[in-house]
């Protein structure tokens, strides 16, 4: 019997492909290459029978599985790991600019291809994220030479800084330790990627230009995939109401913009085969000027699938599309599915094409008059797609955040129309205002989609201030609800025909809400203190609710980041700067993670924000669940939670002898008395131990993080320790 997908082999060798590169992206070389080996053999063993070769489609899939370990394990090994050894060194390096400048944190960043090395004098080939605090005047082609120091990112289990740095081919950090060491020769003969940029920069000034800013920043981020001018409320409003999806270029963005380039060929006349080629070509010089960011490469091979099968006279299969897209960018990139941005445009999309369609047959089958049921099914097709969207992202969104935007269901049923029609006269606009001669008639289209924005930008203001869209679940339980959860979807989605299919799908949401309400009830007391160290990061904080007041931070800020919302944390009411170079750089990354409402900054220290207060010595503050006292030029804070005082010192500390309720001290021999003390050391004190004052000690040696939860009356409960 004549198997039905076979004529689907793209989907049998991409999505598995695909789905072992994320695999090996979160675990490792290692991993990678056990597993290749293993699954190559167990093909050989598949093949001596006669039963597993009438069945192509799984062993097609199992090769393809095979390889993709084996591609993403010899490309580590002979392009990664080779430059580690240059990890931690200084040297004098020469290379290509390759991406257009980028700012960030208060630095300025470079893709740089290095090509030559000195000490050892060594020709290289391989990509960094080159760094200083100042710009130097260095543009796509030029060559940069400079002395420059190396890092490794940091790397762990799961989808880390490395995987997503290797995605976008980069596989070390450097800085500039020697300003005056950097030499700029221009390049004499500029790559195609130059003039790409120089057209994305000069239609970005046109439409600050003629656009406020607030709508000129956000149709930039839409067309051209530039957010660096959009305003820091405005882009928490649009994560809050779960409308990112719509500042970031996509398959909503290039299937609006390629649909309505081919219609409107059409209306002027051009036959759909000339029409599509117009627009293909269009397609490839908007993916380039938007970026080639992973999700603009991978809705734009979809679109270009389409329309060459619009030139060749058939019709594409959205799923064979998706499959194809994936394979040809793993092809290329063996690290792409280590790219975040992609996995939420593959699962999206994915869902899109697997859900939305039984959603809708499943709320019109019932309705018998053929159009009355067209009209259900158009309404009804902007909801399924939205929560189709968001039920597929929903295990990536858990294991990255430990949240569920169920809220961008809402408003993407509300903007989505607006953000269409937005898109489409904001590229007549922009093409217009591009011809001098034609620019007096963009005007009105200006004019439409200024409209469309401001429109696009109320609701979903209105939206992040007043409904809470986000559900969170809290660290510990989250793997496994996560685990359990994809369990019993793909269980329902494999019952889909029977009679049980909602039971699976139905458990999968109560374990997920009951979950979300462990998290609630854990989080309700009135306040509590986080304190978070490891080799790489620390940080202490008040929480209370859902707002933390961030004492002291330092180091990976995205592991801050992952600390504070595992204890609850969805805002920063205070960030509290130390000076010292770690803390502000950590502060800047927090600052843009997070909505911050003020900033404390020591007047020894430049940081560049406009909500900072800057202090001398010592400052007095409050906040929901007590008050604090910053002191010794930010090395000392004293905090009170219902009535209990809290003293957190460092290292840099010139505190005095006196006692407190709870200390937590860098220094083992601290001259302040404590009943209970959480000690911040970085390594062994059992030397010490014996010297301590008498009290109850919890060393962070031993736990990673340690929670206190006050009541009112001022007692607290001690987790993990």
């Amino acid at each position: 019997m004549e198997n039905p997908d076979i004529d689907r082999p793209a989907v049998h060798i991409g999505f598995p492909f695909f789905a072992a590169l994320f695999v090996a992206s979160f675990f490792g070389a290692p991993f990678a290459a056990v597993s290749a080996v293993l699954l190559f053999a167990a093909v050989f063993l598949l093949l001596l029978f006669k039963q597993h070769r009438q069945r192509p489609n799984f062993v097609l899939s199992l090769i393809a599985t095979a390889a993709a370990f084996a591609v993403f394990a010899v490309a580590m090994n002979l392009f990664v790991l080779p430059t580690e050894r240059y990890d931690g060194g200084t040297y004098t390096v020469t290379g290509n600019v390759e991406s257009f400048l980028t700012k960030s944190n208060g630095r300025f960043y470079y893709k740089l291809h290095v090509t030559h090395i000195d000490e050892p004098v060594q020709d290289v080939d391989f990509s960094v994220r080159l760094s200083h605090s100042e710009a130097f005047p260095a543009e796509i082609g030029d060559t940069v030479t400079c002395e420059a120091k190396f890092f490794a990112f940091e790397d762990s289990l799961g989808l880390s800084p490395r995987t997503s740095w290797l995605a976008d081919n980069m596989v070390l950090s450097a800085y500039v330790t020697d300003y005056e060491s950097v030499q700029v020769t221009p390049a004499e003969k500029r790559p195609f990627s130059y003039y790409v940029n120089q057209i994305c920069t000069h239609f970005h000034n046109l439409i600050l230009e003629n656009y406020p800013k607030a709508e000129g920043s956000v149709l930039s981020a839409m067309l051209l995939g530039l957010r660096d001018d959009m305003e820091t409320e405005l882009v928490s409003a649009y994560k809050k109401a779960g409308a990112s999806h719509i500042l970031a270029i996509s398959g909503m963005h290039m299937a609006i913009l390629t649909q309505f380039t081919l219609g409107f060929l059409g209306l002027l006349g051009l036959k759909r085969r000339p029409a599509a080629l117009v627009s293909a070509v269009f397609t490839l010089l908007f993916m380039f000027v938007s970026g080639l960011s992973a999700s603009v490469v991978r809705s734009g091979i979809m679109q270009l699938i389409l329309l060459f099968g619009i030139l060749l006279g058939r019709q594409a299969e959205p799923l064979n599309s998706l499959a194809v897209a994936v394979l040809t960018m793993s092809l290329l990139n063996p690290f792409c599915a280590g790219d975040v941005s992609l996995l939420f445009s593959f699962s999206a999309t994915l869902g899109i094409i697997l859900l939305a369609p039984r959603i809708t047959k499943a709320v019109t089958k019932n309705i018998r008059k053929p159009q009355r049921k067209a009209h259900l099914a158009k309404l009804v097709s902007a909801f399924s797609v939205s929560l189709s969207a968001v039920l597929f992202t929903a295990p990536l969104q858990l294991y990255l955040y430990g949240t569920v935007q169920f809220v961008s269901v809402l408003t993407s049923l509300l903007v989505l129309e607006i953000s269409a029609w937005l898109l489409r006269f904001g590229l007549i606009a922009a093409l217009l205002l591009a011809v001098p001669v034609l620019s007096p008639c963009a005007a009105p289209f200006v004019l439409l989609s200024g409209i469309c924005v401001k429109a696009q930008n109320f609701i979903i203001t209105l939206i992040a201030e007043h409904i809470p869209g986000t559900l969170r679940i809290s660290g510990k339980y989250l793997p496994v609800t996560v685990v359990i959860c994809v369990l019993f979807f793909t269980l329902s989605m494999l019952l889909y025909r029977r009679k049980n299919k909602a039971l699976p799908c139905v458990l999968a949401v109560c374990i997920l809400l009951c979950g979300m309400g462990a998290n609630a009830l854990l989080n309700q007391s009135a306040a509590r203190l986080v304190v978070f160290r490891t080799d790489y990061a620390a940080c202490t904080a008040i929480i209370t609710n859902t707002s933390a007041e961030v004492l002291g931070c330092s180091g990976n800020a995205a592991s801050v980041e992952t600390a504070l919302r595992a204890n609850g944390a969805e805002q920063i009411t205070l960030l509290h700067v130390q000076p010292d170079e770690k803390s502000i750089r950590c502060a800047e990354k927090l600052a843009q993670l997070f909505e911050v409402k003020q900033i404390l900054v020591p007047d020894t220290v430049y940081y560049p924000a406009e909500n900072a207060a800057f202090y001398d010595f010592s400052y007095v503050g409050v906040f929901p669940s007590g008050s604090f006292t910053v002191t010794d030029g930010g090395e000392t804070v004293t905090v009170t939670v219902n009535g209990t005082e809290i003293y957190l010192e460092t290292k840099s500390s010139t505190s005095i002898s006196h006692n407190t309720d709870i200390l937590v001290t860098e220094k083992p021999q601290s001259a302040v008395s404590a009943p209970f003390t959480i000690l911040k050391t970085s390594g062994i004190i059992e030397d010490t131990e014996a010297s301590l004052s008498p009290g109850a000690y919890l060393f962070m040696t031993e736990h990673e993080s340690i929670r206190l939860d006050f009541d009112e009356r001022g007692t607290y409960t001690v987790y993990g320790g």
